[in-house]
C-alpha cells in the first residue's frame, strides 16, 4: 500500500472517530448538519483513495465483490 493511500485511511479514520467521540460526549445534542463539512470531507477522501486503487468511484470501491468468498454470510 502506498503512502499516499495509508495517509488518506488515518485522516478518514480520524475523523469517524472525531464524529464518533463527539455524538457519544455531545449526547446526540449537536445540530442535524453539525457534521455536514467533516462528511463532505471525508466523501472527498474516499473518493480520492477510490482512484488510488484503480475505481471509478467510491461507490464502486464499496461495492466490489471480487477476492469476497462464494457463499459467505
Amino acid at each position: 500500500m502506498t503512502r499516499q493511500k495509508k495517509e488518506i485511511l488515518k485522516k478518514i479514520e480520524e475523523m469517524d472517530n472525531w464524529i464518533a467521540a463527539d455524538m457519544e460526549l455531545g449526547c446526540g445534542f449537536a445540530p442535524a448538519d453539525a457534521y455536514e463539512g467533516m462528511e463532505r470531507e471525508i466523501w472527498r477522501l474516499q473518493e480520492q483513495l477510490a482512484r488510488l486503487r484503480h475505481f471509478e468511484t467510491a461507490e464502486a470501491m464499496f461495492y466490489d465483490e471480487r477476492g469476497q468468498v462464494a457463499g459467505m454470510i
